[in-house]
């Protein structure tokens, strides 16, 4: 059965859950309803996640179609130069390890994406852009004590 959206209970922002509600969750203090914050939020949720889902599938199909990591340039630019597509897609990976790196232990400061959104601004990059401010924006850095455990009375 499905849920309607105002029944709906917002979970906390960055949670992967879609039931509980947050404690930040704005709701309607006289039926306990999620508002439309929070509606938004969720649903806004669901659509990332379902879109992830199908992402995983395309992934899965293509390289189901073309039986090997090895042949998956070719498969995606079957007109292009062998070499270029090959000297792209070689770029490519190395692109995605590094982000891959940074995104398990982030390297960067606000300010140094601040620049780097600046640089892709003022080459006319609009897109990428905003990719970076989203990002700085999604991930801000946090205080070592902000996420400490401390047990027993205060002891570590």
């Amino acid at each position: 059965m499905i849920t309607p959206a105002h029944q709906l209970t917002a979970p906390a922002l960055g949670s992967t859950s879609t039931g509980a509600a947050g404690p930040d969750a704005p709701t309607d203090a006289s039926t306990g309803a999620v508002g439309p914050e929070g509606t938004d939020r969720v649903l806004a949720e669901r659509c990332q996640s379902s879109g992830d889902y199908l992402a995983g599938l395309i992934a899965a199909a293509t390289l189901d179609h073309a039986g090997q990591p090895g042949k998956l340039p070719e498969l995606l630019w079957p007109d292009a130069e062998p070499w270029l597509v090959r000297a792209v897609w070689n770029a490519a990976l190395a692109v995605g390890y590094r982000a891959g790196r940074m995104s398990v232990r982030p390297e960067w400061t606000p300010e140094a994406l601040a620049r780097l959104r600046a640089q892709f601004a003022d080459a006319g990059y609009q897109t990428m852009a905003r990719h970076v401010a989203r990002t700085a924006n999604l991930h801000r850095p946090v205080h070592p004590a902000d996420t400490e455990v401390v047990r027993d009375g205060g002891s570590r």
